[in-house]
């Protein structure tokens, strides 16, 4: 007898388990279905393919609620141009942590170290010039800077020369302190997909790891780059 209501408790479960309907929330708290999501994540690969033969695009959980009849994932598309599929990587381990410190050489000339930037808030961004998530959010990161102005580091780091920085910042405005050649420490911190919006706390440790800014869907249903509001809460929530 205990074993048959052990066997149809567990029965039970099952059909409990397997009632349950997955969603998604993205960046704005807006719940959409799987579907949608896959959609997304087609028309953006379509778009980047074209421009990066190597161009994988993933989907990327970071958060799971489970409720009674429902499973909700907060989730974020990465984008990686050469190739490679998403891993557990040095950044990703470095969660709660401090950051990873290394000297490091600014546009101007300048030396700056990741470990020397506390006291406040810090926003890192990890991108390089020919990557089209990088340039499309740079709008909003942008924005974000003009926002919380000098409560907040702001700072982006690329792998690539001074030179070629200099001849994209004549295109493009970035108002971010700009690093440049830091392949080895992109290298160390195993960075395989940019955009990274990586944010530290006062005392300099990583608090949250993000891919790129996620895009939306318009009423035409065209892809346009969304809004930076959940780093914007998040750096809130630090200055509180």
């Amino acid at each position: 007898m205990k074993t048959l209501v052990i066997l149809l408790f567990m029965l039970l479960s099952s059909i409990i388990l397997n009632a349950q309907t997955t969603y998604y929330k993205n960046h704005k708290g807006k719940i959409v279905n799987e579907e949608t999501v896959k959609n997304q994540k087609q028309k953006l690969y379509d778009k980047l393919i074209k421009l990066h033969k190597k161009t994988i695009v993933e989907i990327d959980i970071k958060n799971t609620e489970v409720k009674e009849d429902s499973i909700i994932h907060t989730y974020g598309i990465s984008v990686n141009l050469n190739g490679e599929k998403m891993m557990k990587t040095k950044l990703r381990s470095l969660k709660g942590e401090n950051m990873l410190d290394s000297p490091l050489i600014t546009l101007d000339g300048s030396h700056i170290n990741i470990g020397d930037l506390k006291g406040k808030p810090t926003l890192l961004n990890f991108w390089f010039t020919s990557c089209p998530p990088c340039i499309d959010e740079m709008p909003e990161l942008n924005k974000l800077k003009k926002h919380f102005g000098k409560d907040v580091n702001f700072v982006a780091i690329t792998y690539e020369s001074k030179e070629k920085v200099e001849k994209f910042l004549k295109k493009h405005n970035f108002d971010f302190v700009q690093v440049v050649d830091a392949k080895k420490y992109t290298d160390e911190l195993e960075m395989k997909a940019f955009p990274k919006n990586v944010i530290l706390d006062e005392n300099g440790i990583v608090k949250s790891i993000e891919g790129g800014i996620s895009y939306v869907k318009t009423d035409d249903g065209k892809l346009k780059m969304g809004e930076a509001t959940a780093l914007k809460n998040k750096l809130e929530k630090l200055l509180k």
